[in-house]
Formats: structure tokens, sequence, C-alpha cells
């Protein structure tokens, strides 16, 4: 009897040791939120520029190209030192470029030589109206504030002496924004995840920052991208961008941001033009509601999709539409010990318990003959 109860006490101990070291983190993420069922696909570039100095196409063949090239969502972001803004504000709406072009081609550019607009165009800029392309065209500038940053939804495109200032701005303006090609500034001026990670906390318009620029450029940027997303964890999540960058063709179509909408009308916020379904593209980037499209070659368009995330507190489970054309899973997280990116998992799934207990989050590369789709961060809590 004595032997039985000692017994008893032992496994009782057992189990209340078990329970107690039994991991209590779980899942958070923003494609929870996603009516799975409702969704579509719509490739998006917020970062191209228009033939405003040294570059190759006009702005309406910019437009042209993108549209050649399937994408619904664009932004032609000149670059502020380009945008002559005592004249105009951007370039911006496409249904007034001609009108626009009346009002700069007699205009310097200081930073190419002062040669006109005009002298730099293939021709008078022709109008673009989005409605009848069946795209929706945001207003944005690459902003030299000073790190290079791209605006998007609001008019500013004048840079601040420094990047909280220009933030400010956006900010006053209703904007959003997120940090371009960061490995610039890493090398060249040592900018640490810390001093982004501040940057982040200060300002809610800011969304997170690329992680590929042009066919990439700075590949270092998506390892960068995880310790600053570990840095911040759940309470402050950002999220991950790719650009072209474009500024001639070979530099076109190398990066498609998919935002998930669950219906899709073309359209624009600027005033004389129909909104479509640009205020939820809006919502969508402040959300998280994308994920990016990388192809193995140019121009390569996504030849599966995610259909489906399930997010529950131990395990996420995701779902794409041609099974048959994926190669391979990757989930990583980032590893603070180790100062650098690491797989955890190669499966549709992941389980918790697979997480290093140091982890912040994970997110989800999966692969297939035409290239790679990089998911956002699943954080913990």
């Amino acid at each position: 009897m004595i032997i039985f109860k000692w017994a008893y006490i032992w496994f009782l101990s057992v189990l209340l040791l078990a329970c107690a070291g039994e991991d209590s983190r779980h899942f958070v993420g923003s494609y929870s939120e996603m009516d799975w069922g409702n969704v579509g696909h719509y490739d998006a570039m917020f970062h191209t520029h228009p033939g405003l100095g040294n570059e190759q196409y006009d702005p309406h063949e910019t437009i042209d190209r993108y549209f050649e090239e399937g994408y619904k969502i664009l932004t032609i972001a000149g670059h502020d030192y380009d945008i002559p803004t005592e004249v105009i504000p951007s370039i911006y709406p496409w249904t007034n470029l001609s009108g626009i072009y009346e009002k700069i081609r007699d205009v310097p550019n200081p930073t190419e030589d002062n040669k006109t607009y005009g002298e730099m165009a293939s021709g008078p800029y022709q109008d673009r109206d989005p409605i009848d392309l069946d795209m929706i065209s945001v207003e944005g500038c690459e902003i030299s504030g000073p790190h290079h940053m791209v605006s998007l939804f609001c008019s500013f495109s004048n840079g601040e002496p420094t990047e909280a200032r220009t933030l400010q701005e956006i900010t006053n303006r209703e904007g959003l924004v997120y940090f371009a090609h960061p490995g610039r500034y890493t090398d060249r001026w040592g900018l640490t995840a810390h001093w982004y990670a501040d940057l982040y906390l200060r300002f809610n318009v800011l969304m997170g920052q690329a992680v590929f620029n042009g066919e990439d450029k700075y590949p270092q940027d998506r390892q960068f991208f995880d310790e600053v997303a570990h840095l911040l964890g759940a309470d402050r999540p950002i999220w991950m961008f790719a650009e072209d960058d474009m500024h001639v063709e070979d530099q076109l179509a190398w990066n498609r941001n998919v935002v998930l909408l669950p219906e899709f009308s073309p359209g624009s916020l600027h005033t004389s033009v129909p909104d479509g379904s640009a205020a939820n593209v809006k919502m969508a980037l402040q959300k998280g509601w994308f994920y990016i499209w990388k192809p193995r070659q140019q121009y390569h368009r996504r030849d599966f999709n995610i259909t489906h995330i399930s997010i529950g507190e131990r395990e996420i489970k995701v779902s794409v539409d041609q099974e048959e054309k994926v190669n391979a899973y990757k989930w990583l997280t980032y590893d603070p010990e180790m100062e650098s990116t690491q797989v955890i998992g190669a499966s549709s799934s992941l389980n918790v318990s697979d997480v290093p207990s140091n982890a912040k989050f994970v997110r989800l590369e999966i692969s297939g003959e035409e290239g790679t789709i990089y998911t956002q961060p699943f954080y913990l809590r």
C-alpha cells in the first residue's frame, strides 16, 4: 500500500512537471483575418520609376509595360529630387499626365545637368485611365528621407533632413511608407537593426522594408528583415516588400507583391477617379494581407497561389492551388544567438513545438519551378 502511494505521488509529480514545461506560446498572424473563400490575388508594384531622370520610359510607357506584364496595382514613384515640387506635387493622377507634361516640359532638372523634362522625354506624356486598364493607381514617391523610402497614398514628395521628420510629414498626410533597399544603408552608413526598430516604434505609418530589390541587388536584406522583426516581435509587426526599382527594361517584372482582396474594382483615391478597391489596397498593406512572388526568371508569373492559411494556436497549415508545382516548403526564423536566419521546417505545416524557444516569429517560403512565394511573418506570443 505504501509502495502504491509513493508510486502515485511520483506519477502526479511527473505529470505536473510535464504540464509546467508545456510550451504555452501560440501563433498570431495577419492572414488569420482573411476570408480565404473569397480572396483574389492581385500583382502590385510600388517602386518603379517614370522618365523624370536618367530612365528609359516616360510615365505612360511605364504604366503600359506593367499593364502588359499583368500587374493590377501600380505606383509610379519618381525620385523626390526629380520631381519639381514648385510646379507639381507628384506624377499623379494618371488621367492628367498630359497636363503634367505641359507644366514641366520647360522646367530644368538640376540632377540631370539642367536638361528640361521635355528634353528628357521621348514625347509628350499621354493620359492613362486606371478604369480603362482595369488597374488601381496608387500615388507615391521615392523619398530621400535621407534613407530612401517609398511613400504611398499621399502627395508628399520632398524629403526632410531627417528620417523622423520625413515620417512625420507622411503621418500628417495620412500616407503609408516602407524602407527601400536597406542593404544600401547598412553597407554605406552602418545602420543597425536597432536604428530601424526605433523608427518603427515611433511611427505607425511605417509598414516594413524591402527584401528584394530588382533581380536581387541586396540579398542580405532578407536576413536583415528577420533581425529587425525579431527585435520588434508580435507587438509591432512589420511586413516584407519586393520592389523592381525599375529604371530600364531589364529591371522590370523581377518582383510581385501579391495583394489579397475579397473583390477587385479598378480605381484610384484621387478625387477625379472613382475609388474602386483602392482603399482596400491601403488597408491590405497596413494589415499584411499580401505575400511576395519572386520569379526565377524575369517576367515569369505565378504558377501557384496560396489558397488558405489556417493559423491555430499551436499549428499553421498552408494550402496551395497547384500542389504538384511545389518543390519545397521552407520555414524560417531568426536565431539571435547565431545572429542568422535558420530553417526549422520543411512541410506545409508547422507546430509550435518545432519552433526554437528564442524565436519571435516564423515565415514560409514555397518554391516551385517558376519561382518562390514568401509569406509575411507569423508572430509568436
